[in-house]
């Protein structure tokens, strides 16, 4: 396992490589409170609020009600493919060409950010 890249795991896995779902909570929960430094009884009373929200949230999923739409296929398809690329790691490090393994890894992430960037240009023109 690498030791200098900590989204090695993640990307083996399929797992979040960034803090977004921890953000995104903090910032809707920043607006909920509708303060910026709230007072101890402003924040137990929103906690208790988010927690009845939290739990009605649990028991919806129990009743099998989908949570988001699904990931756009080229989000899946990059998450595949950078799978895919990491599983060789020890193929890579094995033969001595680890600098070719992080080649890889960027063309694939920078070929899909041309991609995302031409199919936005093409939505501004209609």
């Amino acid at each position: 396992m690498p030791d200098l890249w900590n989204h090695y795991d993640a990307a083996r896995n399929k797992l979040h490589k960034t803090n977004n779902v921890g953000e995104g909570w903090h910032n809707r929960f920043g607006i909920v409170v509708g303060k910026q430094h709230p007072d101890l009884y402003s924040c137990i009373v929103e906690f208790q609020k988010e927690q009845a929200f939290t739990e009605a949230f649990i028991a919806e999923l129990a009743l099998g009600k989908r949570i988001k739409t699904a990931p756009k296929k080229q989000w899946i398809t990059m998450q595949e493919r950078i799978q895919d690329i990491s599983l060789e790691y020890n193929t890579y490090k094995g033969a001595g060409t680890v600098s070719d393994y992080l080649r890889t890894l960027g063309h694939n992430v920078k070929s899909l950010k041309v991609h995302v960037s031409v199919t936005n240009k093409m939505k501004d023109l209609k």
